[in-house]
């Protein structure tokens, strides 16, 4: 597993139930050890950031597996743009479908925004999307047996 660190986070608006959120947070993430942060809106209105950090391989390994054939074609699909410089790749869940048990990719507001930290040595954005397109590619083939 060439992804070191895992990051998942989620806003919710004054408008969803805080407990619905953080069941989707929980679900996505596979652990209950969601930090919640208080802030406000523009406008005043309350907003609570949820985010949860997942760093042991056997956890992130299980994460990664738990999504569809389709969602691991997409990322390897859409690799290139979601790579930063760093070796960050980024991509949503989509939150309602987290609430109700099932990740899946999303290109919507309405998500759980996660960043995957892939390791590479040296640090080249080269090496990390090679790093992570090998990941990806093993994930999609252990799928069809």
């Amino acid at each position: 597993m060439s992804v070191t660190h895992l990051t998942l986070r989620a806003f919710c608006q004054a408008t969803e139930v805080e407990e619905r959120v953080r069941k989707a947070m929980a679900f996505a993430s596979g652990s209950e050890e969601v930090s919640v942060e208080r802030t406000e809106g523009y406008h005043g209105n309350a907003i609570l950031i949820m985010s949860c950090a997942l760093s042991r391989r056997p956890v992130i390994r299980e994460f990664f597996q738990r999504l569809s054939k389709e969602d691991v074609e997409e990322l390897l699909r859409t690799l290139d743009q979601r790579l930063d410089e760093d070796g960050q790749l980024f991509f949503r869940l989509d939150k309602q479908r987290a609430f109700l048990g099932e990740l899946a990719i999303s290109s919507g507001d309405d998500c759980i925004h996660v960043r995957a930290k892939v390791e590479s040595y040296p640090k080249r954005r080269e090496k990390a999307l090679e790093n992570a397109r090998a990941m990806l590619q093993g994930l999609y083939d252990r799928q069809d047996k």
